[in-house]
């Protein structure tokens, strides 16, 4: 589980977790219940990052 903070972007999150931005697909589809578009996160939202 990560906690978006100010800033964040799932690129960024991806980046920081896996090492690969491109990967910020795979945390949207792991979320998708929660999220309207990888372009739409708000900080103190909770995201699965799925084990690749």
């Amino acid at each position: 589980i990560y906690t978006v903070q100010s800033g964040d972007t799932l690129w960024s999150i991806a980046l920081g977790h896996y090492g690969d931005g491109s990967r910020y697909l795979e945390i949207f589809e792991a979320n998708k219940a929660l999220l309207e578009s990888p372009e739409h996160i708000l900080p103190g939202q909770q995201l699965v990052l799925p084990r690749l």
